[in-house]
C-alpha cells in the first residue's frame, strides 16, 4: 500500500493511499482540512504543492503550464502514481 506525506507548516502526516483515490480523498478518510468549492478541477481552491513524487491530474481548468511547472496540483484532481507522495498544504 502506498502513502501520502501531508506537510502543514511543521508538522508532517503521512496517510496510507488507496488505490485510485486523488489526493483529497486520501486527505478527508484522514481528517486533514484541504478546502474546496467544485471538486471538478475548475476553480483551483483545493491547489497544494507537491513537493515530491509524481500525480496524474484527471482534470485541470484552474492552473496555468507555468503553475504546473512550479509543482502547484489540484489535490481534487490528482492521482497519486508514485509511493510516498508529498504534499505542502497552505
Amino acid at each position: 500500500m502506498w502513502t501520502v506525506v501531508f506537510r502543514q507548516g511543521f508538522s508532517a502526516r503521512r496517510v496510507a493511499h488507496h488505490d485510485g483515490e486523488t489526493i483529497l480523498q486520501t486527505a478527508r478518510r484522514a481528517n486533514i482540512l484541504i478546502n474546496t468549492n467544485c471538486v471538478q478541477g475548475k476553480c483551483g481552491t483545493c491547489t497544494c504543492l507537491l513537493h515530491k513524487g509524481q500525480v496524474a491530474m484527471r482534470r485541470n481548468e484552474a492552473l496555468s503550464k507555468e503553475d504546473l511547472d512550479s509543482g502547484l496540483i489540484l489535490a481534487c484532481q490528482s492521482v497519486p502514481v508514485t509511493d510516498g507522495c508529498e504534499v505542502k498544504l497552505p
